[in-house]
């Protein structure tokens, strides 16, 4: 039996256009645990994560004797992981029952989804919109720390307040986003569609 470890992927697209299993399973193997960990952190599902990416390889099986050597390996799967995962995110749009499932999924994750959703440039002026509801004090004391970068003792020296009035404006805030988020679909699509480009990206 053969070992295909040493290989470029560029060889092995070349033997996998010659119908190489053994070349085909090399690249599954390569590249099967990182694709895993994007779609799990994407779908936020180990089930979904799992349908697709059996999927995405029995595409590039299926289309072996398309794919170009001299084209990323790892690329087209991510862009094939994109592409499915976008039909994963219609499919919930149109099922009232698993996007029912997906929420009751979302709403019982911690606080920092929150701070995952307010680096999203698409997502500021909303962000915005919802920080204008806090109290002005707190209102402040997030945007220091959560917005400008400042540690809560820079944030604390600042306003002149102690360090545990700092964690306690941001862990209200943080409350009442993330009761903000749970309750607004709009906003929760939104988040999800900017992790299908920004997660695939990085």
């Amino acid at each position: 039996m053969k070992n295909l470890r040493n290989h470029t992927d560029e060889a092995l697209v070349i033997l996998l256009n010659d119908d190489d299993e053994k070349a085909f399973l090399e690249i599954y193997d390569r590249y099967k645990n990182e694709l895993a960990a994007h779609l799990i952190r994407l779908l936020r599902s180990y089930e979904l994560a799992e349908e697709v990416l059996q999927e995405v390889f029995m595409m590039l099986w299926e289309k072996r004797h398309a794919m170009d050597a001299s084209k990323s390996v790892p690329a087209y799967l991510y862009r094939s992981a994109i592409n499915k995962s976008k039909n994963v995110f219609r499919k919930l749009a149109n099922d009232s029952r698993l996007r029912e499932e997906f929420l009751r999924y979302f709403r019982s994750t911690d606080n920092n989804m929150v701070e995952e959703w307010i680096e999203h440039k698409e997502t500021q002026q909303l962000l915005q919109t919802l920080l204008d509801r806090l109290p002005p004090q707190q209102k402040k004391v997030y945007e220091l720390c959560k917005l400008e970068g400042l540690s809560y003792k820079e944030v604390s020296e600042r306003l002149k307040i102690s360090i545990t009035t700092v964690n306690s404006h941001i862990r209200n805030a943080n409350i009442f986003l993330k009761g903000e988020l749970k309750n607004q679909t709009e906003l929760i699509n939104i988040l999800y569609l900017t992790f299908i480009f920004d997660i695939f990206s990085s």
